[in-house]
């Protein structure tokens, strides 16, 4: 037996294995917790249990006798973690005395990976009649017995002493909750005042949370006007980062760069353009160096030129160079325009050259000086008028061309008539410019003021300038005020409104819309022309009615300085007063005053 409780102790095998190995050795018994409950049956058990087979507590399945010392054996093997065997018992089943009597023999063992022991208990014959009418071995039960009670009784001593032990615990721990419920109760007090707290901080973070949002607002805001500068924007720029990796560019840019979606994040080094420009990627390493603005000319596959600005993309927050934007203006007509100024220039140069080679011995007096502006000053004149009537045929030429391209459906023809015009368009100004300043500085400009009806006047101007306007571009006009008529004189006003509805036309983007308004009140009549355009920049706003001065943002956008400075001498002339408010990439507005009642 010793033999086969070393088996099962050590054995690692589940349950159902176990009871395998059993049955197979011949074995019979039962397998129990230490309360004696069943917990598996091997072998034909019928021969020693009560045939109850919803009833699993061993003591049940016994009679009361012999129940009361497997009991009582069972509590030893528990304490002594030792095997117990009874021998030679009768169960008297059913008031019969057996005719063979039993060996039981009750084991301690461990199930491998459990905390608590198991009991094996089995049972086994002994092959010889008897005819007594009491358990055998009765002196070994009653010694079990009496060891069962001894150890129970010790058993209530130690729960009696632990009782009182717990008991004083008990009391202790009142003491101590009583305690506890006072800390507890303070510390529900200190508790409520922390929510107080956190109430207050939950508001501030509220607060914050609002102004979080509202900044997010107006990040948004000013990232949609972004987009839509880009969007607006028919020149090509592009946004290159200190990696030189491409971060964002304008529609504009697709016609001067091979670009799509995808090359957003790519190195621009990587990207094929169609411009002949070898020097673009160390312009754009240089200008992150040191900060300078490099403009170069370039030409394209197309023989287009173009006028290519690099500058520094600069954080307002750190004032440190972040990347590079690059700008492409194409400047083929400013070109071919300036190549026929140079000529025309370079006429006038040998005409003044000669002139003051022949009037050079003179030079030093005030008479000859005299002279010489006088003559310069006819020149002037005669050159204007010289210039206007070989540049009115060539419009006229030019108009005619466009008709016969239009019988014949000729498109490149056509094209190319319309530059022409447009460039006598330029010329043309520019000589109306040069006449007027020179009108204005020999003094003989003397206006005439008379009442005109101002609405008539400047709906006249609106409907001839919208014909000048750009795709999708409007002129907005419209009249507030007491009554329509007030004092000007309207060959210098109309100059001068022209001159400022053109400026808006120029700076300002396709699919824009230009307002024009006229206002009459008791003491004042006022005219507002205002535009959202490239807006101009603050440090040239000081100089931007001197003669021949142009802002540093105007590019290569045609024009000669001369506008602004004849508008404002104009003003004055009629006896009012021009002044202007304007904000980069904002927008322009000048505003003209003027005295309802005129001094005679």
């Amino acid at each position: 037996m010793q033999d086969e409780k070393i088996a099962i102790t050590k054995y690692k095998g589940s349950i159902d294995e176990q009871t395998a190995v059993l049955e197979a050795a011949g074995l019979i018994g039962v397998s129990t917790d230490q309360h004696l409950t069943v917990l598996k049956a091997f072998g034909d058990t019928a021969a020693f249990l009560k045939n109850d087979n919803f009833n699993f507590q061993l003591t049940e399945l016994l009679n009361e006798e012999v129940a009361a010392i497997v009991k009582a054996a069972a509590h030893q093997a528990l304490k002594s973690n030792e095997k117990v065997s009874l021998n030679n018992f009768n169960l008297h089943r059913d008031g019969l005395l057996d005719k063979n009597s039993v060996n039981i023999t009750i084991n301690p063992f461990f199930i491998t990976g459990s905390k608590e022991r198991q009991l094996l208990i089995l049972f086994s014959s002994n092959k010889r009649k008897t005819k007594i009418n009491a358990l055998s071995d009765s002196s070994n039960s009653d010694h079990l017995s009496l060891k069962y009670l001894d150890s129970l009784e010790q058993e209530l001593v130690k729960a009696k002493i632990n009782l009182e032990t717990a008991y004083e615990l008990v009391n202790s721990s009142n003491e101590n909750v009583q305690s506890f419920n006072e800390e507890l109760q303070s510390a529900n007090e200190e508790m409520q005042s922390s929510n107080e707290e956190l109430q207050s901080v939950n508001e501030e973070l509220q607060t914050i949370n609002q102004e979080q949002k509202d900044t997010n607002d107006e990040l948004m805001e000013s990232n949609d006007d972004l987009n839509n500068y880009f969007r607006s924007n028919t020149n090509g720029q592009l946004f290159v980062d200190q990696n030189m990796m491409l971060k964002r560019y304008s529609p504009g840019a697709i016609k001067h760069i091979n670009l799509r979606a995808s090359d957003i994040g790519r190195p621009l080094a990587h990207i094929t353009t169609n411009i002949k420009f070898e020097t673009l990627i160390e312009d754009i390493r240089q200008v992150m160096k040191d900060g300078k603005i490099i403009t170069r000319e370039a030409e394209s596959s197309e023989g287009k030129i173009y006028q290519v600005m690099t500058m520094p993309y600069i954080r307002n927050n750190t004032g440190e160079t972040d990347g590079a934007i690059v700008s492409f203006y194409e400047i083929t007509e400013l070109k071919n325009l300036l190549s026929a100024l140079d000529i025309s220039n370079k006429s006038l140069t040998d005409s003044v050259a000669a002139i003051e080679i022949s009037r050079g011995q003179l030079s030093e007096s005030l008479d000859k000086e005299k002279q010489l502006n006088i003559l310069k000053t006819r020149f002037v004149s005669m050159a204007s008028h010289e210039f206007k009537t070989p540049l009115t045929s060539i419009q006229l030429s030019a108009s005619l061309i466009g008709k016969l391209a239009i019988e014949f459906d000729n498109p490149m023809l056509k094209k190319y008539t319309e530059t022409i015009k447009n460039a006598v368009k330029n010329l043309t100004n520019i000589l109306n410019d040069f006449l007027s300043l020179e009108l204005l500085e020999t003094g003989k400009i003397k206006p005439i003021l008379i009442q005109l009806d101002v609405v008539k006047f400047s709906e006249e101007i609106t409907e001839d300038m919208q014909s000048l306007a750009k795709t999708q571009q409007s002129i907005v006009y419209h009249h507030t005020g007491n009554g329509r008529i007030a004092t000007f004189n309207p060959s210098l006003l109309k100059n001068s409104l022209i001159n400022l509805i053109s400026n808006a036309i120029k700076y300002s983007g396709p699919d824009s819309s230009i307002e024009f308004y006229t206002k009459i009140t008791k003491d004042n009549f006022t005219i507002v022309v205002k535009d959202n355009g490239i807006g101009i920049p603050k440090k040239d706003q000081i100089h931007l009615f001197q003669a021949f001065f142009r802002a540093h943002n105007t590019g290569n956008i045609p024009g000669t300085g001369l506008g602004l400075n004849i508008v404002g001498r104009y003003t004055t002339l009629m006896n009012g007063k021009i002044k202007f408010k304007s904000k980069e990439n904002i927008g322009t507005s000048f505003t003209l005053t003027f005295p309802i009642k005129q001094v005679k």
